[in-house]
């Protein structure tokens, strides 16, 4: 069987029946019951979990911070103004709550403000093939259904904008820290608060595209980003079951996520439940996303924003396989984001990611234009089979020396 047609045919397929699959939608579970379908015959157990996920909140809060330090902005103007000193307070309290909402949210992936968003249910998929005999370890191949809100933010600035949009709301919170402590305690002349206030009217020009990072009535097809990663997890497990192979003492499953584009939700959900099975099992995680750019794979050691370490071991046996294919795969230098992989880290599961997709915007990443005619199967053959290898080195000896 050609399995890369295999890939391709099936991403095909969910991208013309399935639409809008943002976080938590019918269209989602649409989708992941035709692939349950589909792979009835391959794999023994096929499970689905259901998890509360507040969608807007993860992304929300980049505009949402925009909003609060215009806000602050505007009251510590209307302080320069008025000279009335509670305006620095209302300005310094907004700033921080603003910190915390994007930091907390976007840079750490913590659910800070998600209770306050509308509340739906989304939903994974998890299909397993035991082994021969009693497991005595596993591999969980991961990609996630969701797609994400197209980002006009990334689509139309150019990339030295997009850093100085981001680089400005953060030098923002400095700014506004020191201006309105300093006016607080009366340590500044008027000329000085009015030079602060021109500061911070400048860095709020400067971040104000950041309002602009989400079109929330425009979902993208998400055919590499990250169908690839469902299609190449499941095909491993197909080709076994046409094989009609398994491994000795290793249990191979699929999982295909809900509620990463909106700060990794399904993969923590899954992670959180199931722990302990998770540890009591020799459990290793291969998360595969976005496989589009062969000159842009990478295996990703670290995660959220470089603060979440990946497991060394599942990295080498990326690694190992990828040499025994002839690509010296390099570790992914700091990116914004996450991957799937990021939630298993983070409750102590070895983990790891391979992607492959450049760090400056594309027309694959958070587009309209990724859909199913803007794959790249090369790319998708070179990760499947370092993927098999991975597999199979893991299979055998449980870890790499």
């Amino acid at each position: 069987m050609d399995y890369i047609k295999y890939i391709t045919d099936g991403i095909e397929s969910i991208c013309k029946n399935h639409k809008c699959r943002m976080t938590g939608s019918e269209s989602v579970r649409a989708a992941e019951a035709e692939i349950a379908e589909s792979m009835k015959d391959c794999v023994d157990e096929i499970q689905t979990q259901s998890f509360d996920v507040h969608p807007n909140a993860f992304l929300a809060s980049v505009p949402l911070e925009a909003v609060l330090c215009i806000a602050a902005c505007g009251f510590f103007i209307a302080g320069v103004c008025t000279g009335q000193a509670w305006t620095y307070l209302v300005s310094l309290i907004l700033m921080i709550v603003a910190v915390v909402c994007f930091v907390g949210e976007f840079a750490l992936y913590r659910q800070v403000i998600d209770r306050f968003f509308p509340k739906r249910t989304g939903q994974n998929l998890y299909m397993v093939r035991k082994a021969k005999s009693t497991p005595k370890r596993r591999i969980i191949l991961c990609g996630h259904i969701d797609a994400a809100y197209e980002m006009p933010f990334l689509k139309y600035l150019p990339k030295p904008m997009i850093f100085i949009s981001i680089g400005s709301g953060v030098l923002f919170w400095v700014v506004n820290f020191l201006s309105c402590n300093l006016a607080l305690a009366d340590f500044l002349s008027a000329g000085t608060l009015t030079t602060f206030a021109i500061i911070e009217i400048v860095l709020t020009v400067l971040f104000a595209p950041l309002l602009f990072l989400v079109d929330w009535k425009t979902v993208v097809d998400g055919a590499n980003d990250n169908l690839t990663g469902c299609f190449l997890s499941m095909s491993i497990l197909k080709e076994m079951a046409d094989r009609g192979e398994r491994f000795e003492d290793t249990e191979i499953a699929c999982l295909i996520t809900d509620g990463e584009e909106s700060g990794l939700r399904g993969a923590h959900a899954f992670a959180s439940e199931n722990v302990e099975e998770l540890l009591d099992l020799n459990t290793v995680v291969f998360a595969v996303d976005t496989i589009h750019s062969v000159k842009e794979l990478r295996i990703f050691s670290r995660g959220i924003n470089y603060t979440e370490s990946n497991s060394e071991e599942v990295c080498n046996l990326l690694y190992f396989a990828g040499m025994k294919n002839g690509y010296d795969l390099r570790t992914a230098e700091f990116y914004p984001g996450a991957c799937d992989s990021d939630a298993f880290s983070r409750v102590g599961i070895k983990a790891a990611a391979i992607c492959g997709v450049a760090f400056t915007p594309k027309d694959y990443y958070h587009n309209v234009k990724d859909t199913y005619t803007n794959l790249n199967p090369e790319c998708i053959r070179i990760v499947r089979d370092i993927l098999k290898d991975s597999v199979s080195m893991f299979s055998k000896v449980g870890k790499i020396f």
